[in-house]
């Protein structure tokens, strides 16, 4: 049997187990919208298509953190 939230007068109350589950219901929501909307993003689309033939060619750089202003001049 699932803990249910019970409703107090100064709030309600919502077992851990729940809030988790919510959580993690409303994370994975917001990533499948944001999936959608690339998708639907012919632009982003394009962009991502030039991006993979780019890295299949070894025309990228590696660089960390820590330089990317320098790679970036």
């Amino acid at each position: 049997m699932r803990a249910k939230a019970k409703v107090r007068r100064k709030g309600i109350l919502v077992p851990e187990e729940l809030l988790k589950e919510m959580v993690s219901t409303c994370a994975r929501m917001e990533q499948i919208l944001a999936t959608l909307e690339t998708l639907e993003d012919k632009r982003a689309l394009k962009a991502i298509l030039r991006s993979k033939e780019e890295i299949a060619k070894g025309e990228y750089i590696e660089c960390s953190i820590n330089n990317l202003r320098e790679v970036l001049k």
